[in-house]
């Protein structure tokens, strides 16, 4: 399963935010603590923003300096190969069938390959894991177990303000195992006092609450939507849940109210939130592990496994683990091998940084790059930290996306001078047919308008716009 998750991670950069990440992280290790306001954004640069990443992106940003960009995928890989082990290893506890335990994980990690990218919340999905083990592995043996919760969620405040989804999860199982009730309320407690031993205290806790009730995102914002189940990706994520579903019906033996639990607080955040679909995966996995491993109890003998084959288990993942450093750790263009040049503005990025600083409308998906590749000399009007801006400021740029009535104004009112966008998007169209800018960049990702001087004629372009509108600029 350690070889599956990292097989199935194993792909170049394609996340807009990692960008922001890692500008981020560096600002972070340059002065020992994570930023409170906007810094990145002229257009709302005192904007209170929860840095809830920080640690994440310290640490992004270390491996990415010292080890480069091929390191990042390695960790990566790193990460979901050893979410999903811990899955297996959970779903082998469950269903006591090895076999049963490599299906339901391997379902898991089909169902949420869509989302394997370099991302903070990676870090939620393995620390989600190991809660959920620990969890379980507290309730059959009433072990120190519980105690690991601590330092656990401490660390994991620190990451991503996903440890929400874990204190919920460990709410739940003091709630419904009442044989281990005392121990698992301590370690709640423990837990959720730990949570706040962070730079966002109490904010940290609350932040992912009040995003996810902001219906402007939830109603914009592509990982916020409900799943579309017409898209090949989600087809893993359907598959889960019909197996669940099914699975749960047919079995002989019932669900534990823990597990009902689980299964229909993470189904109902998945259904209402394709983001969440991989909490559901290693969530789901280890009970339909157990309830597959009851069905095919009488059918399908148990084969117990020879020592030499259980040692070979055991070390195939740190002989994996190094294999995948090896292969990703950079050498030649190690920026060619991890990072899509047709999903971000590389030459416009170029082009842009030879320029005098410049209020700039860039594309929302191109923001963390260009904050990347041009802060603190740049500024961008917007980027993926959609919870860093007033909403304000988000509907503006919606306005001039969708080309909506007053488009202009919003341009004249934030007084931009230039426009980095998609190549080919209607916003492009509608300014190379506008008198008042000028192509001033054109590549096969993007293009770059600026407003045209003053008592310039209408419609006369210079000798270098005549040979950019020819499209030989390219």
């Amino acid at each position: 399963m350690f070889l599956l998750g990292a097989a199935l991670s194993l792909t170049p950069f394609e996340s807009h935010d990692l960008w922001w990440h890692l500008r981020t992280g560096r600002l972070i290790l340059q002065h020992g603590w994570p930023p409170t306001r906007n810094l990145f954004s002229f257009t709302a640069p005192d904007h209170p923003w929860v840095a809830h990443e920080w640690l994440s992106e310290a640490l992004f940003a270390a491996i990415h300096d010292h080890l480069g960009p091929g390191a990042l995928v390695a960790l990566k890989a790193l990460v979901i190969g050893a979410v999903f082990a811990v899955v297996a290893q959970t779903g082998l506890r469950e269903s006591g069938r090895a076999w049963c335990a490599a299906a339901a994980a391997a379902a898991g990690a089909s169902a949420a390959r869509f989302t394997f990218d370099i991302r903070p919340q990676i870090l939620t999905y393995l620390m989600l894991a190991a809660c959920l083990h620990l969890i379980r592995r507290h309730r059959d043996t009433g072990g120190r177990e519980a105690l690991l919760l601590v330092p656990l969620f401490w660390a994991w405040a620190n990451l991503h303000s996903g440890f929400v989804a874990g204190l919920a999860a460990l709410a739940l199982a003091t709630l419904t195992m009442p044989k281990r009730r005392a121990s698992l309320l301590v370690a709640l407690l423990l837990s959720a006092g730990v949570s706040l031993v962070t730079p966002n205290h109490w904010r940290g806790l609350w932040f992912p609450l009040e995003v996810s009730r902001v219906a402007l995102f939830t109603d914009t914002l592509t990982e916020w939507f409900s799943p579309n189940f017409h898209s090949p990706w989600l087809w893993g994520f359907e598959a889960l849940l019909l197996a669940t579903v099914v699975l749960l019906a047919a079995s002989p033996v019932r669900p534990s109210l823990f597990d009902l639990g689980l299964l229909v607080a993470f189904g109902h955040l998945s259904l209402q939130h394709q983001r969440h679909v991989p909490l559901f995966a290693v969530a789901a996995a280890p009970v339909l592990a157990r309830h597959l491993a009851a069905l095919a109890a009488e059918r399908v003998p148990a084969v117990p496994l020879s020592p030499s084959v259980s040692a070979a288990a055991r070390w195939t993942p740190a002989v994996a683990a190094m294999l995948l450093l090896i292969g990703w750790l950079p050498r030649g263009d190690a920026f060619a091998r991890t990072v899509r040049r047709d999903t971000f503005p590389v030459a416009a990025a170029t082009y842009l940084g030879t320029q005098p600083p410049l209020r700039m409308c860039n594309s929302y998906r191109w923001g963390g790059y260009l904050v990347w590749r041009l802060y603190p000399r740049q500024r961008v009007f917007i980027d993926g930290r959609a919870d860093a801006y007033p909403q304000a400021v988000l509907r503006d740029y919606l306005t001039v996306e969708r080309l909506e009535p007053g488009w202009r104004g919003v341009l004249d009112r934030y007084r931009i001078d230039t426009v980095v966008y998609h190549r080919g998007s209607g916003l492009c169209a509608a300014l190379g047919n506008d008198p008042g800018w000028r192509l001033a960049h054109r590549d096969t990702v993007a293009e770059v308008y600026a407003r045209a001087p003053r008592g310039e004629p209408p419609g006369v372009d210079s000798p270098r716009q005549a040979v950019l509108r020819s499209g030989h600029a390219d």
